[in-house]
């Protein structure tokens, strides 16, 4: 069956699950989070979904890429670590037609100058809410439009101006934009083969790095609000640490049951909170996971259950990527249990939580006011929310000694494939694996994110 309320779009990642291939306007590419850096009384929270988008041209002008009507895309903040969400940004989406009869192109024929012209026939529009813990949902904006899919120079001649006028203030202090954007995912495809093959590269011996999505586009949630608003308490000095994801829900329903006896349910099909959790646990991508196997069962999971997951717990402390790199290269994989990688992924960096960094960063434990009886592991991308701006940032943040960086929260220019391998196989405890990175013959990747608001770079686009 099919239809607005039987719908089953399990989705969810960069390709991290067989299930992502299936609904791609719901696939969560990547969640970035970090301080504000020309306005550190702030923090910025982004979501990319639907990726993989070809730059537009006036001659594909047919080609769109919606954010996808019907479905809830939220962005998730934990403040005292029980894995629930405190506060979660819900975006909306539904389609506002206003061509002649509902036919036709979207755009055009003249161009379009402003989210206002008619040659822009077609406009999306969003609602945001907050909704709290206890369930209270606040509306933030209504009726909001999204900057639209950039369909080429000739028909969007200044994409920046129209970007512009789709950035809102929120009350209570803050911004948002709902923005097609360039791809920002600083992607090393020479580390991806050390994930599933134990060599570097695509294919082993194969080593520029020029990776496709530097050339690609997104759709991109920015979100800027005051720190207060995350933190625990409302307070970041005494409640610095914040558990950040993003999920997508798609409307269903239980068809044992009448439909005209029940409202429509929203049931998730993607998350995600740290990069490649897949390629680091499981080792895997799609064409070597099962569909319906962990990778998928992750996506459907909030944060607050996976404590439950006797089959993700496991992989933490066993990841497989050191394995195929011992067997492939006879590099001696770092002893399990590795309650390093379990604490990196679902208590964050503390002193004395297994992470083996030393010192206290990115853990819940750390919050003055969070009560430590109810902290949970649970996969979370951790915040510390009064680390400084670094003045130097970098791409390997943390192990590199810019504690601003991933895994502290992520910056958009932070390189994480190449920390995440270094970590699995025992840094910061064990010997540098800096060794297993190879230096590119080529390098092509996204170019570097922007200071200000909203941060990431126009989308490409053709004549």
């Amino acid at each position: 069956m099919a239809g607005p309320l039987t719908g089953v779009g399990e989705a969810g990642g960069h390709v991290d699950a067989p299930s992502s291939l299936r609904d791609t306007a719901t696939d969560i590419t990547d969640v970035y989070a970090f301080t504000s850096p020309e306005d550190t009384g702030t923090v910025t929270l982004i979501a990319n979904v639907r990726p993989f988008q070809l730059p537009g041209t006036a001659a594909n002008a047919l080609v769109d890429h919606p954010f996808a009507t019907g479905a809830r895309y939220e962005i998730h903040t934990d403040a005292d670590g029980d894995g629930a969400p405190d506060a979660t940004y819900r975006w909306t989406f539904r389609n506002e037609d206003r061509r002649p009869f509902g036919t036709g192109p979207k755009v055009g024929p003249l161009p379009v100058n402003s989210l206002d012209d008619r040659s822009l026939g077609v406009r999306q529009k969003y609602t945001l809410e907050k909704v709290t813990a206890d369930g209270t949902v606040t509306t933030l904006l209504r009726d909001a439009i999204a900057a639209p899919t950039h369909t080429g120079r000739t028909l969007m001649p200044n994409y920046g101006k129209l970007r512009t006028q789709a950035i809102r203030d929120l009350p209570g202090g803050g911004r948002t934009v709902a923005t097609q954007a360039a791809e920002s995912f600083k992607a090393d495809t020479q580390v991806f083969g050390l994930f599933v093959a134990g060599t570097s590269g695509p294919v082993p011996g194969w080593l520029p790095d020029a990776q496709p999505l530097s050339a690609l586009n997104v759709n991109s949630l920015v979100l800027q609000v005051p720190k207060s608003e995350v933190a625990l308490a409302g307070d970041a000095r005494r409640n610095p640490v914040v558990g950040v994801w993003s999920s997508v829900s798609r409307q269903s329903a239980d068809l044992g049951r009448s439909l005209a006896e029940q409202a429509p349910v929203y049931r998730q099909v993607s998350r995600n909170g740290t990069p490649h959790v897949a390629f680091a646990v499981h080792g895997s991508t799609v064409g070597l996971a099962k569909p319906g196997g962990p990778e998928d069962r992750f996506q459907a999971r909030a944060p607050k259950d996976d404590h439950l997951d006797a089959d993700f717990l496991a992989a933490t402390l066993d990841p497989v990527p050191p394995r195929r790199i011992e067997r492939a290269q006879g590099r001696r994989a770092p002893a399990t249990p590795r309650r390093d990688i379990q604490a990196l992924l679902m208590k964050g960096i503390g002193k004395s939580n297994g992470s083996l960094f030393g010192f206290d960063l990115t853990t819940h434990t750390m919050n003055a006011d969070a009560d430590r009886s109810r902290i949970v592991l649970a996969e979370q991308l951790r915040l510390n929310l009064t680390t400084p701006v670094a003045a130097d940032p970098k791409a390997h943040g943390v192990l590199d000694g810019d504690l601003q960086g991933f895994p502290n929260g992520r910056r958009l220019n932070d390189n994480i494939d190449g920390p995440l391998i270094r970590m699995l196989e025992g840094e910061p405890a064990g010997p540098s694996a800096r060794d297993l990175l190879p230096d590119p013959v080529v390098r092509l990747e996204p170019a570097d994110a922007q200071s200000t608001f909203p941060y990431l770079n126009l989308p490409h686009a053709g004549p």
